[in-house]
């Protein structure tokens, strides 16, 4: 291999890609200037002749090919045993200061010898921003096996968290990053000294892809990990790095003047090898061209592959080539030049003087938590982690708002839409698998005869009414529990706006229903079938159905379900059971599979799609044939991606048992949750909800909201979302419930601290959180 200063037109018409793609300034966070002076005469055969490669060469180098207008780097010297270091590091110093842009900046090449209070005085005057460190520095022969900190030893850990410095590191070993040992000492050292910013050189050294597949994950936590690009010529690493990181800890390299050398590095089974025009034997007569590109080309093209597939939009790219430089090199750089980020709560501010309500979730708006602090917005989300806008890393016990059961971005039901999406979601055909999941629907449900798909819980509760009031010639609905937003349902409030206040929000004015439906919609109470009888005689024998969820915040006592049931067929109505909520959660396929009884209809939504837009109305044959004579219809209830995602929750649920160990998770949680409210009784918890979805509750009258305003912002800090209801899901493993439990001990015990000091209500607490929804209270 060697340097080239040639570029043939082959490479440019294959750079051309780059136009458009590049953002017009952009910071290479990986280059090595070079001056032969510093090195013996055969250190690198692949520079020989190079010359002097400085800051200007590597600018000028790069926008041969780079259609991009600015770029600022992180330089360092190239490692080699023969180097004469420190003037090697001088000179790179001096030509950063020289000849780099403003923004440059310059890390220092180290060895484990090194003075440890020199090293500390050069960062801590500016000199250097921190420290490369390289495994042939090692003391052992075999340095390719040295462990971490063999090269990199504790000192320069412990002076690079002092200086908030950077470490610029390039693992060993044959599995690099999927190496259980190297992926043990970073976890340690990273959560050991956390004010260092660790930058793994060429994706955590994942020249084979698989070890970055079967790696990276494992510091998927760890938020002051960043990986770079240099030297990586295929997209499946890079693939792998933004799974695990998303596009703010992926920082662009060049790995200059590698970069400017041919060929590139591929995987070969657990191995990688570098391919370059010298490998080939100088008599191969191929039938086709083998002149080989740079591999600064290579790499940028496979980056700009992934990022297209992946969809990353122009925010991200700009990411990964310049803002996240300017992120982790934050603390080394002039104050005027730190970017001004915006933060979910000033995001929200903006969304209320654009959206209606902020958002199109009720649940989701801020006031429902703490409008001060909530981050409101999320960049990605993973299992049970969300990161939000500023890349803070929290974990999820609002669980999606109930909408989420095995976990966010699940991969078996990412894969499953990943597929539907590549063959096509939408045309003028019906997609086949919508009569895979009616009859997985309906094995599941022997009592009834037909499936109707829509794509929200509140339509599907609307269509599930329509279908009664079609299928009985009446037109009364007798309701209990939360059914969505449409007419049918809000109607209860016109005349007297206190009937939905133990169902959904306490005051809710029917604004917008028409008035003609008074009396039309009337609720009874859980587990009291006396007010069930009065509701039905408030309708007068015009009942068309009765609407109850199976169960939410407690058990049905006495048969209640069952006893609703014999009303229901009594009065010749159809007996509707919204399962939106406790499908899956609750039971198998439903809550209704604990109650031992079958409805005429049954709605699923949210858990049955694990995120994506669908829903489920199952009913007994004679009523749903009754759609068909009423009008029900809509063109994206037709779309696949939200069929695909069900028939994948389904296989996944029933072969991993998902809704029973979720239900066991949580009775630990109910009891670790019931015996933190025995320890801290001035806070006056009531633990209530089911095993799936328990609920903590302040009891102190005016002053609950407070608390739990309090309580959401002090969770907040410590890198949690919650509210009072604790959504699980099959993502929440052990661990992490039990970190919470741990965290929440703190958290009360602050909390008793300020009720003990009359402090609750306290003007500096800012907007309170609002009530929720009062649903089977």
């Amino acid at each position: 291999m060697k340097y080239s200063h040639f570029i043939p037109e082959k490479d440019f018409e294959l750079a051309s890609c780059l136009d458009g793609f590049l953002p017009q300034e952009i910071f290479d966070i990986h280059a090595h200037p070079y001056n032969p002076v510093n090195f013996s005469v055969d250190a690198f055969p692949f520079l020989k002749d190079a010359g002097i490669l400085g800051c200007a060469e590597h600018r000028n180098t790069l926008l041969k090919y780079m259609p991009t207008k600015t770029i600022h780097g992180l330089y360092f010297g190239l490692p080699h045993r023969s180097a004469a270091r420190d003037d090697m590091n001088k000179w790179v110093r001096e030509e950063t200061n020289l000849n780099g842009s403003a923004l440059s900046r310059t890390l220092k090449v180290v060895t484990p010898n090194d003075d440890p209070i020199q090293t500390s005085d050069e960062l801590r005057n500016g000199l250097f921003c921190g420290l490369k460190v390289y495994h042939i520095y090692a003391s052992r022969p075999d340095t390719m096996n040295a462990s971490i900190t063999e090269y990199a030893p504790e000192w320069m850990w412990e002076v690079l968290h002092e200086t908030h410095g950077i470490m610029m590191l390039h693992i060993v070993r044959n599995d690099a990053i999927a190496d259980q040992d190297n992926q043990r000492e970073i976890r340690r050292l990273c959560q050991t000294y956390p004010h260092v910013r660790l930058i793994l050189a060429h994706i955590a050294r994942s020249f084979n892809y698989r070890n970055a597949r079967g790696g990276l994950h494992m510091l998927a936590d760890l938020e002051n990990v960043v990986v770079d690009t240099s030297a990586i010529c295929e997209s499946e690493s890079f693939r792998a790095a933004l799974g695990v990181f998303g596009p703010r800890r992926i920082l662009w390299g060049s790995d200059f003047p590698v970069s400017e050398m041919r060929g590139r590095c591929i995987t070969t089974g657990s191995n990688f090898y570098w391919l370059h025009p010298e490998v080939l034997r100088p008599d191969f007569k191929p039938a086709t061209e083998t002149e080989m590109t740079l591999i600064g080309i290579e790499s940028l093209v496979a980056l700009k592959e992934m990022c297209d597939d992946a969809g990353l939009t122009h925010g991200d790219i700009n990411d990964i080539f310049f803002n996240n430089a300017l992120r982790l090199l934050k603390p080394h750089l002039p104050t005027e030049v730190a970017q001004t980020e915006e933060t979910g709560p000033e995001l929200w501010k903006r969304a209320r003087t654009v959206i209606s309500g902020g958002t199109g979730l009720l649940s989701k708006r801020s006031e429902m938590f703490d409008a001060a602090s909530w981050p409101s917005y999320f960049s990605r989300c993973s299992g049970c982690e969300v990161w939000d806008l500023n890349d803070r890393r929290y974990i999820d016990f609002a669980g999606g708002i109930g909408a989420v059961l095995l976990g966010y971005a699940d991969p078996d039901v990412d894969s499953a839409v990943t597929k539907r999406i590549s063959a096509g979601t939408y045309c003028s055909l019906v997609n086949p698998q919508e009569v895979e999941l009616a009859e997985t629907l309906l094995e599941l449900h022997p009592w009834a005869g037909k499936v109707q798909f829509a794509r929200s819980g509140g339509e599907a509760m609307a269509v599930a009414v329509r279908i009664a009031r079609a299928a009985t010639g009446r037109s009364g609905i007798v309701f209990c529990g939360y059914h969505g937003w449409h007419d049918w349902y809000l109607a209860a409030n016109l005349g007297e706006t206190n009937a939905l206040d133990g169902h959904l929000l306490p005051g809710l004015e029917p604004k917008g229903v028409p008035r003609e439906l008074q009396g039309t919609s009337v609720p009874f109470i859980y587990n009291d079938l006396e007010s069930l009888d009065k509701a039905l005689e408030l309708l007068e024998g015009n009942l068309a159905a009765v609407v109850m969820e199976p169960m939410r915040s407690q058990l049905p006592t006495d048969n209640f379900v069952g006893r609703v049931a014999e009303k229901c067929l009594a009065a010749g109505a159809v007996f509707i059971v919204d399962e939106i909520t406790s499908g899956l959660r609750y039971g198998f396929p439903g809550a209704l599979s604990r109650v031992g009884l079958d409805p005429d209809i049954v709605v699923y939504a949210k858990a049955m799609s694990n995120g994506f837009p669908f829903a489920a109305i199952i009913g007994r044959n004679e009523i749903m044939s009754e759609a068909g004579a009423s009008f029900i219809s809509s063109s994206y209830w037709t779309d696949g991606i939200g069929t695909a995602a069900a028939l994948a929750v389904l296989e996944k649920m029933k072969r991993l048992n998902v809704q029973q160990v979720v239900w066991e998770r949580g009775i630990k949680l109910q009891e670790a949750l019931k015996n933190l409210a025995g320890c801290h009784p001035s806070c006056k918890l009531l633990i209530g909800g089911m095993p799936a979805t328990p609920t903590m509750t302040f009891q102190l009258g005016k002053e609950s909201l407070a608390a739990k305003t309090l309580y959401t912002r002090k969770m907040l800090e410590h890198g949690f979302l919650v509210s009072s209801t604790f959504y699980l899901m099959y993502a929440h493993e052990e661990q992490y419930i039990a970190k919470l439990i741990d965290v929440l001990d703190i958290v009360l015990g602050e909390i008793e601290q300020v009720i003990a000091a009359g402090q609750l209500i306290d003007k500096e607490l800012g907007n309170q959180s609002q009530p929720g929804f009062a649903r089977l209270a």
